[in-house]
């Protein structure tokens, strides 16, 4: 299919841009908002994964979820992503799942299908055509309403289209809707979903108690079918309802989504606690997501030397030397993680190690020299070199 696709009010460094495609699944035309994280520009190798986000018309709800995203992915606790808001013109029947005999004809409702079509055959198509930094990594979110839709389309015959499913108070009654049955059906004939699937409900209020209990539900269906490959998560959060539950939702599913693909400060720190191998346990960390879900994230080079310096705080420096090994493996053109590495050795005093280390630190330096500055080049090679001089002496 040919679009025609119309852009208004952009130029190159703005964050916000506004996109109208002619849709043939709602035959109309539809809008959509990216938004590209606030350090885009100064990243051009960084890639993204993407994160839709339903009721893209609400900036006072996007606002709040956008820059809650941004903020933790500038700060490293989220993975870099991409977010793209979904506008709705009539949001109480887009999100909802055609019930059965339902006549299109005459009766105004339940276009859950639709908009799968639009998202599949048109935003996705748009979207790998204008932006060339995308991982193959998809997030949903949805809220209320579109939280129904968000498991309509989950347990649905197009779970395919998105990899982490995040569903915020999601309109589900209990005896009064078919997105449980259709969970029960796809629960038994799937042999494994593997997606990430996150759900909260907030405890105020009669909607939250009724969400609260479609949500019980849905967790003794995943109890009871234990090989559903799902990654479940469920919070609660208590004292709000459901207005108030939103932004922490945001927070909390987007820090678990992360922790689930990438080891994280938490995850590194525990498993120094566990004892035994800290590159062994992260690595079968990785293969674990990569062979069951296809998608992981390595931690920067730089995030990979705090968390080994939150190590040598805790007196973990074995397991601290570890994660230097395994970050180098993972970035073996990284300079400071050499240099870090030979410095915790002159700590743990091993001066041939950490000779060895700062030599090939040295090496390091000296093939990324075009790539850096002048003055810290030559600061950072006097440096290197006056360490070497004293451990040979």
């Amino acid at each position: 299919m040919s679009l025609g696709i119309f852009a208004f009010g952009q130029n190159d460094q703005e964050f916000r841009k506004d996109y109208e495609i002619p849709s043939e699944a709602f035959n109309d035309i539809r809008k959509i908002s990216v938004y590209l994280p606030s350090d885009y520009y100064n990243y051009p190798d960084q890639q993204y994964t993407l994160t839709f986000v339903l009721d893209g018309q609400s900036d006072l709800f996007m606002d709040l979820l956008v820059k809650t995203i941004d903020y933790n992915v500038h700060m490293y606790n989220f993975t870099p992503t991409i977010v793209i808001g979904i506008h709705a013109k009539e949001r109480g029947w887009e999100f909802s799942a055609p019930l059965e005999g339902e006549d299109e004809s005459d009766y105004k409702g339940g276009r859950a299908n639709e908009l799968q079509q639009h998202f599949r055959n048109e935003v996705f198509p748009f979207i790998d055509s204008a932006f060339d930094r995308i991982l193959d990594f998809k997030s949903l979110i949805g809220h209320s309403s579109g939280g129904h839709f968000v498991l309509y389309t989950l347990f649905g015959e197009n779970s395919d289209l998105f990899d982490a499913y995040i569903g915020i108070s999601p309109a589900l009654r209990p005896g009064e809707n078919e997105i449980l049955k259709i969970a029960e059906k796809s629960l038994k004939n799937k042999a494994s979903l593997a997606k990430f699937l996150y759900c909260s409900t907030g405890t105020i209020g009669e909607r939250e108690e009724l969400f609260a209990g479609a949500m019980d539900q849905l967790d003794s269906l995943l109890l009871s079918h234990p090989n559903h490959g799902i990654l479940w998560n469920r919070q609660t959060f208590r004292d709000l309802d459901h207005f108030t539950c939103v932004g922490p939702s945001v927070n909390d599913a987007m820090m678990k989504l992360t922790r689930a693909f990438r080891a994280d400060e938490k995850q590194i720190l525990e498993m120094a606690l566990e004892g035994g191998s800290l590159k062994k346990q992260l690595n079968d960390f990785y293969n674990n997501k990569e062979k069951n879900y296809g998608f992981s994230e390595i931690p920067v080079a730089g995030y990979i030397h705090y968390c080994a310096l939150e190590l040598m705080r805790k007196g973990k420096m074995e397991s601290a030397l570890e994660l230097y090994e395994w970050g180098i493996e993972k970035h073996p053109s990284n300079y400071t993680l050499r240099k870090s590495k030979g410095k915790l050795y002159v700590k743990m005093e091993d001066d041939k190690e950490a000779l060895s280390s700062f030599m090939e630190a040295l090496e390091v330096l000296k093939k990324i020299k075009e790539n850096v500055p002048k003055d810290w080049y030559e600061q950072q090679f006097e440096y290197i070199n006056q360490k070497i001089k004293s451990l040979k002496e």
